[in-house]
């Protein structure tokens, strides 16, 4: 199965490409913005045997692309309540599990609904669609407030604020540190959206901000510090504009931080996520890497067994491992012995290394492997 992609080269990059299932929040008050991000997702996903779903709450359709089917939420249709269309998008996507699902502007229906039922609406649908592996598009306008904006960014993939002629990197779940709050600025014409990276202008931005508020400073204490004024400071936080190497260095002699803490800046997160995508498939792969990223101290790879099946690992690991069995009956053969587990049992390998999975039935079996690096 391919990826779908955003249908912009430069905003994939920015995001480090689409995850199927990835809910996607867009803080957008333009509408033919939104309408071109949406196509883009639409015409990416347009290919025979794929298809679109789109919710529309206003008379007016958010967008018409042949071959993806609408599902009409205007006032007065059957879907028009917000529990109706949470059963039409449920009854959709499982007849027909469509690649992409784009919602239109969830502020359209604040008065229709209410705040509550939106936000019930979105963190219902939000997690099918992760389940189904179906991404989604949402618009968040900004009259539905800080406090559901904060609302969307616990439940969904990613967040993205793209107003002001600007693209922030909010949240990207799933992705590397270095592409979570980095600010780009936003091209738009005639359907068309490139986002030009910043590196450095971004990473500044990050940085100034953290900093900041990490020590409890204003933007005009903080220009104070740098020797700058305060509307430098909040373009400079903005990512619109950067300072001097001067400015940089003296600020970071100021506050008693280093140069490299104002250019990362972000806050470590105290966990690391890696989200399996579904749209990339290894043919014939028994072994499915879950989380490979050797720095973090663990590894986690899924081994599907089928039927009387054995299978050895991809690559030799001694040390500290763990065999965590699901399903079935299987035998881990080790250096000088061959235990069994059935499912839930947990396997601690303290030395030496795993030989092989067997599968003992002739049904299919699964297992855990988890290792310390």
């Amino acid at each position: 199965m391919d990826r779908v992609g955003t249908g912009f080269d430069s905003l994939d990059a920015a995001l480090g490409g689409l995850i199927s299932g990835d809910n996607v929040a867009w803080i957008c008050d333009d509408p033919d913005l939104y309408r071109s991000l949406a196509i883009g997702l639409v015409n990416s996903a347009a290919r025979p045997g794929r298809s679109a779903v789109l919710v529309s709450f206003r008379a007016e359709r958010l967008l018409a692309v042949p071959g993806a089917t609408t599902i009409d939420a205007t006032p007065g249709s059957e879907n028009s309540s917000a529990g109706h269309l949470v059963d039409a998008i449920e009854r959709h996507v499982k007849r027909h599990t469509p690649t992409c699902l784009v919602v239109d502007d969830l502020a359209a229906v604040i008065r229709r609904w209410g705040v509550d039922a939106v936000s019930a609406f979105f963190e219902r649908v939000c997690p099918a669609m992760l389940d189904a592996g179906v991404t989604a598009y949402w618009q968040v306008g900004s009259a539905l407030g800080a406090s559901f904006t904060e609302h969307a960014r616990q439940i969904t993939q990613c967040l993205l604020d793209v107003r002001h002629d600007r693209l922030r990197v909010l949240k990207a779940e799933g992705r590397p540190d270095a592409l979570q709050d980095i600010s780009y600025r936003l091209r738009h014409d005639a359907g068309w959206v490139e986002v030009i990276p910043a590196p450095a202008g971004g990473r500044l931005a990050r940085g100034l901000t953290t900093v900041r508020k990490e020590l409890g400073l204003t933007q005009q204490e903080l220009a104070e510090a740098a020797g700058v004024t305060a509307s430098a400071i909040s373009q400079a936080e903005s990512g619109s504009r950067g300072l001097s190497l001067d400015t940089v260095v003296t600020l970071a002699d100021r506050l008693d931080v280093s140069v490299d803490r104002l250019l990362a800046g972000a806050h470590r997160r105290p966990y690391h996520l890696t989200r399996h995508d579904r749209a990339r498939v290894v043919s014939n792969s028994t072994i499915v890497a879950l989380a490979t990223d050797a720095t973090v101290g663990l590894r986690l790879f899924l081994v599907k067994l089928p039927g009387d099946a054995r299978q050895p690992p991809p690559f030799d690991h001694r040390g500290v491992a763990a065999v965590a069995s699901v399903q079935g009956l299987i035998q881990v053969e080790l250096d000088d012995d061959r235990p069994v587990l059935r499912a839930g049992d947990v396997l601690i390998v303290e030395g030496g290394r795993v030989h092989s999975w067997r599968n003992l039935r002739g049904h299919d079996a699964a297992c855990y492997w988890i290792m310390r690096d």
